[in-house]
Order: structure tokens, then C-alpha cells, then sequence
């Protein structure tokens, strides 16, 4: 299982590095504000727009990342139900407790755990697709939707779209892969310098994050949310996929792949819309912190279980 661990080090090295770099202030007091800024509305589409042209059509409609999509989906739909049915949370705070249990580290995790432990990086495409194609712009559109007050309305609507530069470039590569286009390389290659930017980027200001933060603070109020949607991301989502897999005759070595691929950690860039809305951060923080940790003892043990 060292490609797990082997992961989970890249992960945190950067992280680390963003800590190191809040603590010594060397990106002074906006720091954290520009490059969350930067990652979501330069780096971020760059890495959607060049993750879709790079995709085979078959990836992007693929048994795998059908359970990819529900087991997501449908993780944050019984977050949003049960939330909603038992506690008096609303808005930013219900669709940023759903995301933070249901969106899975599939580029900065997904790669090494798939090459490492699933022996092919091919395996964490249809994940990380879906979430770009599909579940990035969705709970983008959602977020801006609860939190900005120009969006009610048809008007809204549409300035709801027009204000998330992932929805656009999600837009446009799904179009651009269907109708069977190829990009030239010379037009390519400096978005996928573009996009190259986005996951170091990301992990970085969440390192800058914690810096000076208080995880799971008492007056946050956020720690029975964090505990649902951790427990949801841990061990909610890797067994709805499993379940998803079976009723879809998935067995031995695929069936183990997509619940692999369902039990990684939480997205820091979930982390980065609630910073860039200024909504729940601390929630998502914490979230993708409770989950980095606690995914390593959950893929040890699916990997126990299920390894073919």
C-alpha cells in the first residue's frame, strides 16, 4: 500500500509548503485572497478546458463514471435531505456541507492513488470527468445561486453562469469533444500551462488556510456538520458506490477501482468555491482536513477487503 502513503506525501508536502508560506508572510496579508482568486477563475477552467479535450468520448460516458456520478450525487442529496430535515441550516451552509462530503480529490489524489495502487491512471478519468464535466459547474451554479444577490431570476440565472469561468470552460470542452475537434498545439499548450498552475495552486492556499486557524473550533459552529459530512465522504460515498457497482454487475477488480475511486478525500477545491464566495470556509477546511487524514485508514481497509 505505499502508493497510498506515496500519495497522501505529495499532498501534504505542498500543503506544508502553503503553511510555511502563511507563517512567514512572505505573500503578505492578501496572499491567500489573490491566489484563491487566481485559482478559481484562471487556473482552474484551464485544467476543466484541458482535462475534457484530453478525454476519450467513451471515458466521459463510461459504466465507471455512471457510478461515479451517482454515488456523488447521490451522497449529497441525502446530505442536503438530512441536513435540512434535522437541523435548521440553510444556504451556503447546506450546499457547502453537501459538497464537502460528496466531491472526491480526484486530480491531485486520484492520479497517484490510481497509478499506484489501481496500476493505471486511466482509472481515476471517469471521477475526475464527471466532476468537471458535471458536478464542478452544478454545485458552482448553486453556491453563486444561495450566496449572491443578483442571481434570482432569469437574468440571475444567467449571470449565475456567466460568473463561473468553470461552467463555461466545462461548456466548451464537452462541445469541442463531442463534435470531435483537435485543438492545435500551439493554441493548447499555454492553457495547459494554465492548468498545470491549478492543483499546486489550490493546495497552497489551503495551506495558507491553516495557518493561524483553530481546526474544529468551538465557536465556528460548525463541528457537527463537519463530523456528517466527513463520515459521509469516509464512509457513506465508498458504500453507495459499492452498492451502485453491484446492482450494475461490477465485480472483482472494476468494482474495486470505483470504490477507491469513491473513498478519496475531499476536494480542496471545494475548499476554494466556499473561499471564493466567502461561505462556510471553515467548514470546508476542516472537512478536507478530517478526510486527508482519515481516508488513508479507509483505503487501507478497502483495499483488505476488496483487493483482487
Amino acid at each position: 500500500m505505499s502508493g497510498v502513503l506515496a500519495g497522501f506525501f505529495i499532498v501534504w508536502s505542498m500543503i506544508g509548503v502553503g503553511w510555511v508560506v502563511g507563517r512567514t508572510g512572505v505573500l503578505g496579508a492578501h496572499g491567500r485572497y489573490v491566489l484563491n482568486r487566481t485559482t478559481f477563475f484562471v487556473a482552474s477552467p484551464a485544467l476543466v478546458l484541458v482535462g475534457l479535450l484530453g478525454s476519450d468520448v467513451r471515458s466521459v460516458f463510461s459504466l465507471p463514471m455512471l457510478v461515479a456520478g451517482l454515488s456523488g450525487l447521490g451522497t449529497g442529496a441525502l446530505l442536503i435531505a438530512g441536513v435540512a430535515l434535522f437541523t435548521k441550516r440553510r444556504g451556503a451552509d447546506l450546499v457547502v456541507t453537501a459538497i464537502s462530503g460528496s466531491v472526491v480529490n480526484g486530480a491531485n489524489m486520484g492520479f497517484p492513488i490510481a497509478a499506484y495502487v489501481l496500476g493505471d491512471i486511466s482509472h481515476a478519468l471517469p471521477v475526475i470527468l464527471f466532476q468537471q464535466a458535471v458536478y464542478t459547474p452544478l454545485y458552482l451554479f448553486v453556491l453563486h445561486r444561495v450566496t449572491e444577490k443578483d442571481a434570482q431570476g432569469a437574468a440571475g440565472v444567467l449571470r449565475s453562469i456567466v460568473a463561473n469561468p468553470v461552467i463555461i470552460a466545462s461548456a466548451i470542452g464537452l462541445v469541442l469533444v463531442l463534435i470531435g475537434v483537435k485543438v492545435p498545439g500551439v493554441v493548447l499548450e499555454p492553457v495547459q500551462s494554465l492548468a498545470d498552475m491549478a492543483i499546486p495552486a489550490m493546495l497552497l492556499a489551503y495551506g495558507l488556510s491553516l495557518h493561524g486557524s483553530r481546526p474544529l473550533a468551538k465557536d465556528d459552529g460548525y463541528r457537527g456538520l463537519i463530523a456528517v459530512a466527513s463520515g459521509a465522504k469516509l464512509l457513506a460515498m465508498p458504500l453507495i458506490a459499492l452498492g451502485i457497482g453491484l446492482l450494475l454487475g461490477m465485480r472483482g477488480a472494476h468494482l474495486y477501482e470505483v470504490v477507491v475511486m469513491a473513498a478519496l478525500p475531499t476536494a480542496q477545491n471545494v475548499y476554494v468555491a466556499a473561499a471564493r464566495y466567502r461561505a462556510s470556509e471553515n467548514l470546508a477546511r476542516d472537512t478536507v482536513l478530517i478526510t486527508t487524514i482519515g481516508t488513508v485508514l479507509v483505503l487501507l481497509l478497502i483495499s483488505a477487503v476488496l483487493e483482487v
